[in-house]
């Protein structure tokens, strides 16, 4: 079995994680006026901090435009994580522009295939979302983020432990033991499993971020969990068509 390159994994994983946090942040306190609990846990509420985000909110409010950033940038570290699984610890300081543009790439092949929409036609483009206002329910996209900064924070502490770090104090209290992981190590299998379950999350994240109530049934949850092709068309360009060949244009 092969090992996988967790120092270039973990600190991708991690900057995913504190990306994901900040739009959680900002999505509760838009829609409570505080805090999450998560946020202030084990200490009080910062007053600095609640005047923080109500200046950020007053000055400019929590957006699509924002959400679509913020997600892509937590796209590409993901696809990072994966993409660099296997590359040499010094590929961090050395590597090629096609290199680079093939590691921001979305995973397509093994158990992230299924995530990839039908229609793969991209409707929307970046050009627009400068300045779009959020239209719907905010609970949707607030709970999908917040249960990805969940998954995510166990893959994190798991990550640690395979190069036997302690994981971030922040992190000890709230994630409890993963009876699935045991004392088992992290397998390739297991790390893409987790993974496809917080891509599935933060899909849904935008997906539903127009919906006014949480629909269910079989299609809403396809419609929902899979990969927005809008991502294709960011500085990015996460697109990979079916056959794998190079990313497609977009006018």
């Amino acid at each position: 079995m092969r090992t996988l390159t967790w120092k270039l994994i973990l600190p991708n994983l991690l900057e995913a994680l504190w990306e994901l946090e900040g739009v959680h942040w900002r999505l509760h306190y838009r829609q409570f006026g505080e805090m999450p609990e998560e946020k202030v846990y084990p200490h009080q509420v910062d007053p600095a901090d609640v005047a923080m985000y109500a200046a950020a909110e007053g000055r400019r409010p929590f957006s699509e435009t924002r959400l679509f950033f913020c997600l892509e940038h937590a796209y590409q570290h993901l696809n990072w994580a994966w993409n660099c699984r296997y590359a040499p610890e010094e590929w961090a300081w050395q590597f090629s522009e096609r290199d680079g543009n093939r590691r921001n790439r979305f995973p397509e092949t093994g158990c992230f295939a299924d995530l990839w929409p039908e229609d793969r036609s991209v409707k929307d483009s970046c050009d627009r979302l400068p300045g779009r206002k959020w239209k719907g329910d905010l609970a949707p996209a607030r709970i999908a983020v917040q249960t990805a900064c969940l998954k995510l924070r166990g893959l994190c502490r798991l990550v640690a432990k395979e190069l036997g770090l302690a994981p971030p104090r922040k992190m000890r209290r709230r994630v409890r033991r993963n009876p699935e992981s045991g004392g088992q190590p992290l397998t390739e299998k297991a790390f893409a499993s987790r993974l496809h379950r917080i891509y599935s999350e933060m899909n849904t994240a935008w997906n539903s971020r127009r919906d006014r109530t949480f629909v269910l049934g079989d299609r809403a949850f396809l419609r929902r969990r899979a990969f927005p092709s809008i991502f294709a068309t960011g500085c990015h360009n996460m697109w990979r068509p079916a056959g794998g060949g190079k990313g497609r244009k977009h006018g």
